[in-house]
């Protein structure tokens, strides 16, 4: 009986303590890590909602870019730290899942080792060509590929990167043969097919967005489930030819596992607050093609489940293994 009420009285200590742990949470800088590198898209949003939490917290939140092996070496570093909330890690269900699905010898596990904290925006690809290219619906460059299949070329930034992992599901789905052209980021994409070295590229919205205003490409197909309210003319893929396809991508927040509740509790209500503040959301989100999730943790589990189901079925039958 003794032992009873010990382990009772031990068990209430840690609550009491969890819980004034995130009072004052947090009292010394948090570092933010990123599997890229600084100066993109990515980095920028997340520079924009440190500052404001930096802010709200009266506590810096500093960004650590640790890009390079498709973003292990920055999971490794966060699955180590100490599991107290102040090392954050900052990636997209499309990296962290492909590197799950596909590499046998991750030194972690996502499911095991990091605890979902918020998904904080979302965002689609688009299906962009040149301006002069003939096609001018996805229907007629659907047909282009079937009457000369493998003539057709797509660009993505790597084995098992969205482009191509979502590319090759568009092409299943819709029974057409192209030919795969690897680039080593995105700008690249899109330079390669403003110079004419491949027929299109399914790529992210925020970064093909300036040159779709431009004319320097054009848009045939949104990703998303939904028209984008930035380019409402513009068809879906499912709209456009290919029924039930979508291609997109969420940006989330992780800690290691055992984490306090308490303070994940308090890093995704935060982090909902700077979202829903409607001068960050136009300048930061909306201007930029991105969309507003604010997910908290239980939700975000569940989303990240049902994305591992969803990525598992594309990866099956493309005998696409990464070491």
């Amino acid at each position: 009986m003794m032992k009873r009420w010990l382990s009772i009285l031990a068990a209430c200590l840690c609550l009491v303590q969890a819980n004034a742990g995130a009072q004052t949470y947090p009292a010394k800088t948090v570092r933010l890590v990123l599997p890229v590198p600084a100066g993109g898209l990515q980095d920028a949003f997340a520079r924009a909602i440190a500052q404001e939490l930096g802010r709200t917290w009266g506590q810096s939140m500093i960004i650590d870019n640790r890009a390079g092996a498709t973003g292990i070496i920055a999971a490794e570093l966060v699955v180590k730290s100490p599991a107290d909330g102040y090392t954050v890690f900052m990636t997209d269900n499309v990296t962290i899942l492909t590197n799950h699905l596909l590499r046998s010898n991750l030194p972690y596990d996502i499911f095991r080792d990091l605890q979902p904290v918020i998904v904080l925006v979302k965002t689609s690809n688009v299906l962009v060509v040149h301006p002069d290219f003939p096609a001018k619906s996805l229907n007629e460059l659907l047909a282009m590929a079937r009457a000369k299949p493998g003539e057709l070329n797509y660009g993505s930034f790597g084995i098992g990167s969205s482009p191509h992992v979502d590319t090759e599901a568009l092409s299943n789905a819709a029974g057409i043969k192209i030919t795969h052209v690897p680039y080593k980021g995105g700008p690249a994409i899109l330079q390669g097919l403003m110079g004419g070295q491949i027929s299109f590229s399914l790529t992210g919205f925020s970064p093909a967005l300036p040159l779709i205003r431009q004319g320097r490409v054009r848009a045939l197909a949104y990703a998303g489930a939904e028209r984008s309210p930035v380019l409402p003319e513009l068809p879906t893929i499912s709209e456009a030819g290919v029924p039930g396809f979508e291609s997109s991508a969420w940006f989330g927040w992780f800690l290691p596992a055992g984490a306090p509740r308490a303070i994940v509790d308090k890093i995704a209500a935060d982090a909902s607050r700077v979202l829903a503040d409607p001068a960050f959301r136009e300048k930061y989100v909306t201007a930029v093609g991105f969309e507003a999730v604010a997910l908290g943790p239980a939700a975000f589990t569940e989303l990240l489940r049902n994305d591992r189901e969803k990525y598992a079925a594309r990866f099956k039958g493309m005998n696409l293994k990464l070491e």
